[in-house]
């Protein structure tokens, strides 16, 4: 009898600390940063004791950054019933990622609550998460009415080769479109259909007596001896905090789109734009461009084709591991935002059901336009792209049987490059207005009027000529 108490106590002995190094095991692989490794260890610990709080919120921890949210959502919930503090602030960032942005603020102030009781402070990184938060609930009430007609998944490894945008618009490249070398192989180089500009992002110390760098945007111009000039970097109201990078430039030469994450920021990245004065060539203050565009996530490369009339972005919300969603959306001439009482407004943010945005329209024979595009821009010559009828595309100027027809492709492509002008001189007037008074504002009141009954018309004419296009060439057929 004796001998089997002393086996027993020998064993309890050896397996006493057996099970404290497995818990502390489990910890130090978490406190390492590894959730991957450390879930399986935490998760061991949690089913021989569900009440152990820490044991909770270190496994709500490792779900989390494994962009797992829901399954989160209950290890955090026991957390802070237990009143671990930091159970409140990934609570608020939960709620953040779902689009609940009220929850998220009303937790967050539970939170500082909770830190104000045990006489600590908030840090920086929950101060700026806190403050993304706020501004992505400003955002929720200004979602843009856009229709998005189609969404590709993609390897997030050279996603912009799935662009499939027209001559004029320019061309997406990798790092070794430039003349030169660099050391960012994420960099993505826009360059114009001219082939006299290249813009992209890349790695860039502001400051040589610290060892910090970040994505800045940069230029190179070809010279008149056909050679390229030196990298230049982007002036400051375009590289000011944060990462800049994935460049876009309108046709007008003046309209940039970017991605930042920076303060501005309520992702990752987001998209802003930001509009170059024409006589100082620098760049006025950028704006975020807002929702359905813009989310808690990364967003970035938006392209409008004007050629084609869509538009591109691409985005990490849907959190597929590896990939990317790029949509494909009608850009509005003048922004519509969805009332902020719009039952569905969260749906629409987020982009839940794209044919949801389609108001009845069918937007088949446009995807189709698109899908006809050449990824490479050299196997095929477009002059323009004209949806003729049922499938068929013309996209140069020989492909036409009527000479009246041709004539008013012309037309067409004059008006359509007029538009386009006009709507940027008029964006330059009005910018111009707010920053003047007196008589010149008055004066620039009766242009901007006149400009915008112009600009107004031009969708009717457009169509009308398209119309007509149609008609003389179906005719000839």
């Amino acid at each position: 009898m004796k001998i089997r108490i002393i086996i027993f106590l020998i064993f309890a002995s050896l397996v006493i600390p057996l099970q404290g190094a497995t818990l502390n095991e489990a910890k130090k692989v978490y406190l390492s940063g590894d959730y991957q490794a450390a879930l399986p260890l935490l998760e061991e610990q949690y089913r021989k004791n569900k009440r152990n709080a820490s044991v909770n919120q270190w496994i709500g921890v490792c779900l989390y950054n494994l962009g797992r949210y829901e399954e989160a959502r209950k290890y955090f919930d026991y957390a802070k019933s237990r009143r671990v503090v930091e159970a409140y602030r990934y609570l608020a960032l939960l709620d953040f990622y779902a689009y609940d942005f009220e929850g998220g603020e009303e937790m967050f102030d539970q939170y500082k609550a909770e830190l104000k009781r045990l006489k600590k402070n908030i840090s920086q990184e929950a101060s700026e998460a806190e403050n993304k938060l706020g501004k992505a609930k400003i955002m929720l009430d200004h979602v843009e009415k856009i229709a998005i007609i189609d969404s590709i998944v993609v390897n997030k490894d050279m996603f912009f080769k799935y662009y499939r945008l027209s001559a004029g618009t320019g061309t997406l490249n990798d790092k070794t479109a430039l003349p030169f070398s660099i050391a960012d192989s994420a960099a993505v180089v826009f360059a114009p259909e001219s082939g006299s500009r290249m813009m992209w992002g890349m790695d860039y110390s502001m400051d040589d007596s610290i060892n910090i760098s970040r994505k800045c945007l940069f230029e190179t111009q070809k010279l008149y001896d056909g050679n390229w000039d030196k990298a230049t970097l982007l002036d400051k109201s375009v590289n000011t905090d944060g990462d800049s990078s994935y460049p876009f430039m309108m046709s007008d030469g003046t309209t940039l789109y970017y991605a930042n994450n920076g303060k501005e920021s309520i992702g990752g990245y987001d998209i802003f734009i930001s509009r170059k004065d024409s006589e100082t060539g620098e760049y006025y203050a950028p704006q975020n461009i807002g929702m359905p565009y813009n989310s808690p996530f990364d967003d970035y490369m938006l392209v409008i084709d004007e050629f084609t009339g869509v538009g591109w972005w691409a985005t990490d919300r849907n959190r597929i591991p590896g990939k990317v969603t790029i949509y494909v959306f009608i850009p509005n001439s003048v922004r519509v935002n969805y009332s902020p009482e719009e039952p569905s407004l969260i749906s629409y943010a987020k982009i839940d059901d794209i044919k949801s945005t389609w108001n009845g329209i069918d937007y088949r024979d446009k995807l189709q336009d698109i899908k006809s595009l050449s990824q490479n821009k050299t196997e095929e010559r477009h002059d323009f792209l004209f949806h003729l009828k049922n499938g068929v595309l013309y996209t140069r100027f020989d492909q036409f049987k009527n000479s009246e027809a041709r004539h008013r492709m012309e037309e067409l492509i004059v008006t359509q490059q007029n538009y386009i002008s006009d709507k940027e001189r008029l964006n330059r007037l009005r910018v111009q207005y707010s920053k003047v008074a007196g008589v010149q504002r008055n004066s620039l009141k009766g242009e901007i009027l006149r400009l915008e009954e112009k600009v107004d018309a031009y969708p009717g004419n457009i169509e009308k000529i398209e119309n007509a296009i149609r008609r003389l060439e179906l005719k000839q057929k």
